[in-house]
């Protein structure tokens, strides 16, 4: 696949199959319609026959190359020529091996891999149980490949459009703030959504109902806390793309940190989750926790924070940065949707003074969880 792409833009590029394998030579041949527009590489002192006579028949070109070098430097690479080159497999090797027939030379190496089956090392976890059995890792997205990228493409399309996103405190206590737009930092006419603040007169009321939630939901069983967690990554998953889209439009985030945002959220979820038992033994819930987060890291540092003082039996008041409050509102309601009591987890954007300090000077928070600075 990756030879017939190289093949097919050969108005802008040029081809170069550097190889000493005739079946490889074989393929290029037929994926080439004209011989003119790519080369064949050789090392000296090997392939020469192959080469001169695809040469001599099919008039394509052949470069020859020798790594030149100190003996130090070489070393390596002579070494890597040697293992190459000796192993059964190679073409190299079987070429020169009397004891192999022509017949077996000359087969299709694809006939001979389909022929033994799944090669599957069992010994060798599959990306998503690298952690072993009791946890999972996140899902990955290979966004160099264009299938993908279309596919996340198409699905992002759904949140195109501008004011796509509301925001608000989730919390039983009453009165909004101010409403403010969310603009894209990468283009500030672009208004991606808008947040209603918390007011100054809920904070006190939010840390009332933090404190009176926390004790019976410290008294649910860890693995019942644990497996809410686990549910809230499914949900992160299966919104991945909308997270994806809330990264790049209200953070600016590339795809490729969108991608590892949503998955270093997942893993904290589930690392927490599987590690709970373990912090259980011999400790006791704090109580209320206030966890703020900043913008540079809106999902992940956000959803690690909470799930640390949810899965111990805390309750949380979370104030995410002024910046991106839309990304932080979207988690809240699927952790919620994963079964964390609206009580035990409330949602309070704002900015320091008038939400982050009341929060964190009131003498009922048994915790505060902070990343971020001083204004800058």
């Amino acid at each position: 696949a990756c030879a017939r792409k190289l093949l097919g833009m050969t108005d802008r590029i040029y081809p170069q199959f550097a190889t000493h394998n005739a079946h490889t030579v074989a393929a290029i041949l037929s994926m080439a319609d004209n011989r003119d527009t790519f080369e064949f590489q050789r090392l000296h002192g090997m392939g020469e026959a192959l080469h001169e006579t695809v040469r001599r028949s099919e008039g394509t070109r052949c470069r020859i190359y020798a790594p030149v070098g100190a003996h130090s430097d070489l070393l390596a690479y002579l070494v890597r020529r040697l293992l190459e080159n000796g192993a059964n497999s190679s073409f190299v090797h079987q070429l020169t091996d009397e004891d192999v027939e022509p017949e077996d030379i000359a087969r299709d190496p694809l006939e001979t891999v389909e022929s033994q089956g799944p090669a599957a090392n069992p010994a060798i976890a599959k990306p998503s149980q690298i952690f072993g059995i009791g946890r999972r890792n996140s899902k990955g997205f290979d966004i160099t490949d264009t299938v993908t990228l279309a596919d996340i493409d198409k699905a992002k399309a759904a949140f195109a459009g501008s004011d796509r996103w509301h925001a608000k405190p989730i919390t039983r206590a009453a009165g909004y703030g101010k409403q403010r737009p969310i603009v894209n930092p990468a283009k500030p006419s672009e208004v991606v959504g808008t947040v209603h603040e918390a007011a100054a007169k809920q904070v006190a009321t939010a840390v009332r109902i933090a404190v009176e939630a926390q004790p019976s939901w410290a008294k649910r069983p860890v693995a019942e806390r644990a497996a809410i967690l686990n549910l809230a990554a499914d949900l992160y998953e299966a919104n991945a793309v909308e997270f994806f889209a809330l990264a790049t439009r209200e953070a600016g985030k590339s795809l490729a940190d969108g991608v590892a945002e949503v998955r270093e959220a997942v893993d904290f979820l589930r690392y927490y989750a599987a590690e709970a038992a373990n912090a259980e033994a011999g400790t006791q819930a704090r109580g209320a926790i206030v966890c703020i987060s900043p913008w540079n890291f809106p999902l992940a540092i956000f959803t690690g924070q909470i799930a640390a003082a949810l899965v111990t039996g805390n309750s949380v008041i979370a104030k995410p940065a002024e910046q991106t409050p839309l990304i932080a509102f979207r988690a809240v309601e699927m952790l919620r949707a994963a079964g964390v009591p609206e009580d035990v987890i409330q949602l309070l954007p704002g900015d320091g003074p008038s939400v982050g300090g009341p929060l964190t000077a009131d003498p009922r928070i048994a915790g505060v969880c902070f990343t971020g600075s001083t204004e800058v």
